[in-house]
């Protein structure tokens, strides 16, 4: 049955030209598909992203190879080139046109780690004679030194998460998680109920790469955890319709409905709380700087900071030696006879 005139719906009279924002997104789409088969036509790519996974690269690190190949498989087919064309000098050219594009350095080192490691994968399985980023230049990185919150600050923070309510129970255990046993947000919102051994005050954290430590509780996280188990974790993990909330049976820190916390909510409470106590936003990182750097101080060894934070190499942990610099330098004028 035909509609009424004033029902019909307009519609483009040439849809091909359409201007909505959903056209030009799946136009965008279909050229960088288009690109890739042309400069990728044995699916190289995806072998590495598959490559990636299994060798237990996290999703994050995927999604950024996988943009960065993108961008590279682009490159390529614009000068009529396939991944199977890689030499030095079609390497150094991308290499300078990344420069070009006004990069910060962290993301053209990024690039660059993305474009070896292709490069080195495409030659272990001979494809490539040999890897042409071998002698390729990186870019020069100005190490920036973190901000490191004062003991007093963080006091503010621990202060500012004190009451008796679910949510500020929770909250003070998140804030002795990131600051008393150093762990990165992530970490604390991938922790379980079978993680924690409360009765040996330790927790297994799931790291970077796959990899497992197990991290001391001092005796206020041990106390944070003990009331948040006991006062908080079992309403939060009933939600308005008195159900078990989703994940509520796994995750240790839960929202207001049952669900297990995400890092944004991390970053969220630790502004929030930041407001709250006075003082300059930090991030959840910066708990675990200050956790690192305040144990520096007080004479722990550099090495067992490394294993207390899961770095992989202590070169990582180094940066803390540089950030209690200031801290050092009191102590000496403080107590050297010739300061």
């Amino acid at each position: 049955m035909t509609a009424p005139p004033e029902q019909r719906v307009a519609r483009p009279e040439n849809p091909e030209k359409s201007d909505s924002p959903h056209s030009s997104a799946s136009t965008a789409r279909a050229a960088a598909v288009a690109a890739g088969s042309a400069a990728d036509p044995h699916r190289r790519r995806a072998a590495f992203l598959r490559d990636l996974e299994v060798r237990g690269a996290s999703v994050a690190t995927r999604r950024s190879y996988s943009s960065d190949l993108d961008q590279l498989l682009e490159w390529l087919v614009g000068r009529g080139l396939t991944v199977d064309d890689l030499e030095r000098r079609s390497v150094r050219a991308y290499s300078a046109d990344l420069g070009r594009r006004g990069y910060a350095p962290a993301t053209l080192s990024r690039k660059l780690s993305t474009l070896r490691g292709f490069s080195r994968f495409l030659t272990e399985r001979g494809v490539l004679g040999a890897d042409p980023t071998r002698l390729l230049p990186g870019p020069r990185r100005r190490r920036r030194l973190p901000r490191v919150l004062t003991v007093v600050e963080v006091e503010a923070l621990l202060a500012a998460a004190d009451g008796s309510e679910p949510l500020a129970l929770r909250d003070r255990l998140m804030f002795e998680l990131l600051y008393g046993c150093g762990l990165r947000s992530q970490e604390v919102v991938g922790l379980e109920l079978r993680d924690v051994k409360a009765g040996q005050a330790q927790l297994i954290v799931h790291g970077k790469g796959g990899k497992t430590r197990i991290v001391p509780m001092g005796e206020e996280a041990a106390a944070a955890l003990r009331r948040y188990l006991e006062r908080g974790r079992g309403l939060l993990a009933v939600n308005r319709e008195g159900d078990v909330g989703p994940g509520a049976r796994g995750r240790l820190l839960l929202s207001r409905s049952g669900r297990p916390l995400l890092t944004s909510d991390i970053r969220r409470l630790v502004v929030k709380y930041s407001r709250l106590a006075g003082i300059d936003a930090a991030s959840p990182h910066m708990l675990r700087h200050a956790y690192a750097t305040h144990m520096l101080e007080r004479g722990a060894d550099l090495r067992t900071i490394q294993e207390l934070l899961g770095h992989a190499s202590v070169s990582t942990t180094q940066v803390y030696t540089h950030v209690s610099g200031a801290h050092l330098r009191r102590t000496y004028d403080l107590h050297h006879p010739r300061a």
